[in-house]
């Protein structure tokens, strides 16, 4: 299964986690508190797979946009 590779701006976060889990706790706590109808991704930073981060999936970079600069990130979990 080839993973998804999404584009952020690391400053759109929502979190940073060590723990997936708790990522994961802590996104759907955000969108059940929040009511927002937005989805939310859980990713990892290639060079830092030990570290969990929680963004709105409508923040997306688009890579070929040249005035938006944005880090590479592997979605773990839709949510």
């Amino acid at each position: 299964m080839a993973s998804e590779i999404v584009f952020f701006n690391p400053g759109d976060s929502l979190g940073n986690f060590h723990d997936y889990n708790e990522a994961v706790r802590s996104g759907q706590l955000y969108k059940h508190k929040d009511q927002t109808p937005h989805e939310l991704v859980i990713a990892t930073d290639p060079k830092n797979n030990e570290e969990y981060v929680v963004f709105y999936a409508k923040d997306a970079v688009d890579p070929a946009d040249k005035d938006k600069h944005g880090t590479q990130y592997h979605v773990s979990k839709h949510l």
